[in-house]
């Protein structure tokens, strides 16, 4: 059984090959590709797109589907031509994936799809079609010389002569599978024999393929991704020009059947459950947060102390009332005698393979609404659901898709709304207030201080998370004494100013936000402004944001941008006080030293601090 041989092939290193062709799989692990495949981006002149991009651990069959696995689980036949080892062909993409279905039953495996949406779940263990980016990655050693047409089952160069066609038409078929030589990868006929189905939708017009653990194309669309090329497939190339397996792709509808088209089948790796690590090797996971470089290690740099060591939290509660109302002060208040009622009004409903998303506006003052994105999973990890809130200039960023906002980054390290809804996680994606507050950031800082001459910019967005946390504790299904916030850059520092002032999050990560206030640019008037910064009332500086926050998780992430080792004094401080309420592990530090964006690295371990820690049993008790 193909399970079993799933389980042999695994304990292989990645493109570690057998002696002969079979219906196995070929284990890939999770790792950064770079893709290239035929299309163009508007706006350049290239016809070849390429992209980086994250890829989740799969195995993938080391053949094409071949007809006697395919009528052995589907009891008929379909080919064109038969025979027991030939691939099977006449087959449309509703066929495969119903075959995966069908097959991961047989098996004891759990299906990937859902026949009535056409969707995949790709955490299931069962049986499913590669994605594009996939089979790209597994495909990539797939070339050969192009004076050398007769190394793989591919067409000719003939375009003029339809004699020569005829004859070709005659002469020419699929062959069994492994007839030619395998790729460095231990794969058979990823170029040629048949052209092979894969999950995504088609669109020549974008080198969009998202996501972080299985990216994939357009959401939508009408023909699905063929890739490979058959035995028929013309080349056009010039006689020295190197054929590879990636230039044979294209849309065709997911009903049709032809004789020229097959496919072969993927699953899932999962990845390593870190949350089911023993107390040692936990230990060692937080370990890497504790570990200040030498000349940083149990310093302040000057900054004025949080707490004194075995101060008990009477004497703490104390204090950080009084630096509470303090940063009360310094952010201002709204000329509003009261928060507004919970209220949202519904822009749009978008199906996702993993979450049912709602773009809506939410009520943040009595005449204000700010936009926010829900993507509620369609597997969560637990229920009552625990929900991460992901700030940032708009919604579409933190979902990882373009949903028609502002700024859109297609960098898949900020999309960390996405990963939490795959994850299982509800999440609650929230666009800065500047952003429609105002034509641009001095329309909408003047409309501020016209409406709220007492408030600061960061004062708002505190009222505007503040607004969306009264909001999830309306929505059912949902655990708020569980509920997270994680933001990069600008959506750092909103999630540390909304931790420290409202203790319902539960938890917390901020990526490059300037943990120092003069280690960025809080001196913007949309953020504090120039004169609060330079000449404040009274002393401030944000490791007092910090003991607020404690001891709830808080996990800072840099760079060597806004954040550096300097950024430990500021740890340092807060640590004091997180030791004091016994809960030393739950402040930390990764500094990825790579510039402001985060890396993979960094995004990951972000995650799992956000995974951790929401779902640990004392959770919804800090």
């Amino acid at each position: 059984m193909l399970g079993f041989a799933l389980v042999g092939v695994l304990a292989l290193g990645a493109g570690a090959a057998t002696q002969t062709a079979g219906e196995d799989l070929v284990p890939f692990p999770a790792s950064k590709a770079k893709l290239a495949r035929p299309g163009t981006v508007p706006g350049t002149s290239g016809r070849e797109i390429t992209q980086e991009i994250k890829l989740g651990g799969f195995a993938m069959g080391r053949t094409e589907v071949t007809q006697e696995s395919y009528e052995r689980v589907m009891g008929r036949n379909p080919s064109h031509r038969a025979g027991p080892k030939l691939p099977v062909t006449n087959v449309s993409w509703r066929d495969a994936i119903e075959y995966c279905n069908r097959r991961s039953e047989q098996e004891g495996l759990t299906p990937c799809y859902n026949l009535d949406t056409y969707q995949c779940d790709f955490r299931k263990t069962g049986y499913r079609l590669p994605t594009e980016a996939e089979w790209l990655h597994a495909a990539e050693t797939s070339t050969i010389p192009g004076e050398h047409l007769e190394l793989a089952n591919i067409g000719s160069r003939n375009t003029k002569s339809v004699t020569e066609l005829r004859a070709e038409m005659a002469s020419r078929s699929e062959k069994p599978v492994g007839s030619y030589a395998p790729n460095a990868h231990g794969l058979y006929d990823m170029l040629g024999n048949v052209w092979e189905w894969t999950y995504d939708y088609f669109n020549t017009q974008t080198a969009l393929i998202t996501g972080t653990e299985f990216p994939s194309g357009p959401s939508l669309g009408v023909e699905r991704v063929i890739l490979g090329g058959s035995y028929r497939s013309g080349f056009w190339g010039r006689k020295g020009d190197t054929v590879a397996a990636r230039d044979f792709r294209r849309g065709f509808s997911e009903t049709i059947r032809s004789q020229y088209t097959g496919f072969r089948i993927c699953r899932t790796i999962p990845r390593p459950n870190y949350l089911a690590l023993d107390s040692t090797d936990l230990k060692r996971w937080l370990a890497q947060f504790q570990q200040a470089p030498a000349g940083y290690r149990d310093t302040l740099g000057g900054l004025t102390p949080l707490a004194s060591e075995g101060e008990g939290a009477g004497a703490w509660q104390a204090r950080a009332r009084q630096l509470k109302a303090k940063w009360e002060r310094i952010l201002g208040h709204p000329s509003l005698d009261a928060a507004p009622k919970p209220e949202t009004r519904l822009l749009r409903t978008v199906q996702e393979d993993f979450y049912t998303g709602q773009l809506m506006e939410l009520r943040t003052e009595p005449d204000r609404w700010e936009k926010i994105y829900q993507m509620i999973p369609k597997t969560p990890v637990r229920r009552p659901m625990p929900v991460v809130i992901t700030p940032y200039y708009d919604v579409d960023t933190p979902a990882g898709k373009n949903l028609g906002g502002h700024l859109f980054s297609t960098s898949f390290v900020r999309h960390f709304g996405e990963e939490m809804a795959r994850r299982g996680f509800a999440v609650l994606a929230i666009r800065c207030w500047d952003e429609s507050y105002g034509e641009d950031e001095a329309e909408a800082v003047s409309n501020l201080y016209e409406r709220h001459p007492q408030w600061t910019g960061l004062g708002k967005w505190v009222w505007d998370s503040q607004r969306a946390l009264d909001y999830l504790e309306t929505v059912d299904g949902l655990d708020t004494a569980r509920v997270g916030m994680i933001g990069h850059s600008l959506g750092g520092k909103m999630t540390l100013y909304a931790a420290a002032m409202d203790p319902r999050i539960a938890v917390s990560v901020s990526s490059e936000p300037g943990i120092g206030v003069r280690f960025s640019n809080y001196d913007d008037y949309w953020y504090l402004s120039q004169e609060l910064v330079e000449h404040p009332g009274e002393a401030f500086d944000q490791h007092e944001l910090l003991g607020l926050i404690a001891p709830r998780p808080f996990l800072l992430i840099g760079g060597e941008s806004a954040d550096s080792d300097k950024s430990w004094y500021y740890i340092n401080a807060a640590a004091a006080v997180y030791k004091n309420l016994g809960k030393p592990g739950q402040i930390g530090y990764y500094n990825h030293r790579q510039g402001h964006s985060p890396t993979p690295e960094a995004y990951e371990l972000s995650l799992e601090w956000m995974e951790h820690f929401l779902l640990s049993s004392d959770a919804a008790q800090q």
